[in-house]
């Protein structure tokens, strides 16, 4: 996919060659909420990792599962900061990243709990953070850590349509275009270093964001300032997913038998998660009203309101994956809905004119699926809890075009008072 170029950007601030950041100059922020274990398999991996003498910062957002008290009976050597509340992934890592500060850190990793480090993953960054000017941060390459050698992802590019990123390198080989470091629009905030002159010039993450496309706002206003953003291959991470809000994901309904067609050999892992998705859309708006002039604010409300009903006519019917990848648009729910529904399938006809018979044949039955069918599938997909994601997506689009407060209470992310 092909994304927007960057606005141009004047930097007036005054060149000079940054200072050399040592291995123990970094502090490494681990932010946990109710992932004990996680937590603990990450900061074994640190232990493990080739570090320096770089700092290791463990913050908790006020969790209930004992995490505070396993983490410093099995690592007393790292220092924890114990939150009153859960404060989302941008306060909490805030809360690291001030303290980082203030005890001299030049660098901040920012290292998500439920990802495992190589064990020579800090040089890597080193390496590009103390050979170029004007660096605001160097992201990790995250990998799958079910299939190891797969990427989760590489990297961000910023986009003023539907979910205002695009995102590069998911489930690809590194050789696939994404072994070199190069310099990138936006990183993954799952492990990303960030340079304390950049923290210092432009601020810390937006806390109202909570969480989801904070650390795409912060390499927004980086670039803006004059900085630069750079992906660092060499350093890689493992990432189990978004696991603080994942849920489990009732059973897809299943409208066709197509266990004959071909499918991709490395499909895109879906994860179960309307509080990320009320989350996403919330912040999307707020990304949007921020940074987007007026082209790009039409073009989002566009591409949006052309979107959100191919998420839930894919979550009713079951093709949820097909619309991760790109290939579910109106004339595919067409083909599915109204064709291969019935038993005919287009790839199975031979000639172009028993295609045009198949598709003249169902036209007469159209009203019916369009004033019945649907209706009744959709009725039985809310039932059934499979629109919960586009539910919430809707729900937060509302509300970040109203700028209400985040329902942490309504969401799960805080204890009911």
């Amino acid at each position: 996919m092909t994304s927007n170029e960057p606005e141009s950007r004047g930097d007036t601030r005054q060149q000079v060659a940054p200072p050399q950041i040592e291995p123990r100059d970094v502090a490494v922020v681990v932010l946990n909420w109710n992932r004990r274990e996680e937590t603990l398999a990450c900061l074994a991996s640190l232990e493990k990792a080739d570090t320096g003498g770089a700092a290791i910062l463990a913050v908790d957002n006020a969790s209930e599962d004992g995490s505070v008290e396993a983490i410093r009976a099995r690592f007393p050597q790292v220092r924890v900061i114990a939150l009153a509340e859960n404060r989302g992934f941008s306060g909490g890592n805030n809360a690291g990243i001030r303290a980082a500060l203030d005890a001299g850190a030049k660098a901040v990793f920012l290292l998500n709990n439920d990802t495992v480090v190589a064990p020579d993953f800090l040089d890597p960054l080193l390496w590009i953070a103390n050979s170029l000017d004007t660096i605001a941060a160097v992201s990790s390459v995250t990998m799958r850590m079910d299939q190891p050698e797969l990427l989760d992802a590489a990297f961000l590019s910023f986009y003023f349509g539907h979910g205002i990123v695009w995102h590069y390198g998911v489930n690809a080989l590194p050789s696939e275009g994404f072994d070199q470091p190069r310099e990138i629009e936006a990183g993954i905030g799952s492990a990303m270093l960030l340079l304390a002159d950049a923290l210092e010039q432009i601020g810390l993450l937006d806390e109202s964001y909570f969480a989801y496309h904070e650390e795409v706002e912060w390499c927004f206003r980086a670039r803006k300032a004059g900085f630069h953003i750079w992906y660092q291959p060499y350093s890689r991470v493992w990432h189990h997913g978004s696991r603080s809000t994942d849920t489990q994901r009732p059973p897809r309904p299943i409208l066709v038998d197509d266990s004959d067609r071909e499918h991709l050999p490395n499909p895109v892992p879906l994860s179960w998660s309307p509080v990320r998705s009320y989350l996403g859309a919330r912040n999307s708006i707020r990304f949007i009203r921020q940074h987007a002039n007026l082209r790009q604010k039409l073009f989002f409300a566009y591409s949006t309101l052309r979107a959100v009903p191919l998420e839930f006519l894919a979550a009713a019917l079951g093709r949820e994956e097909e619309y991760e990848i790109g290939a579910w648009n109106y004339r595919r729910v067409f083909v599915f809905y109204c064709l291969e529904r019935r038993g005919i399938r287009l790839d199975k006809l031979p000639t172009g004119l028993g295609k045009l018979r198949a598709i003249l044949g169902v036209l007469p039955k159209l009203p019916g699926d369009l004033l019945r069918s649907l209706p009744a599938h959709l009725r039985a997909a809310h039932r059934d809890g499979h629109l919960a994601h586009p539910i919430e997506q809707a729900k937060g689009l509302l509300d970040g075009l109203r700028n209400r407060p985040l329902p942490l209470e309504r969401l799960g992310l805080k204890k009911k008072e």
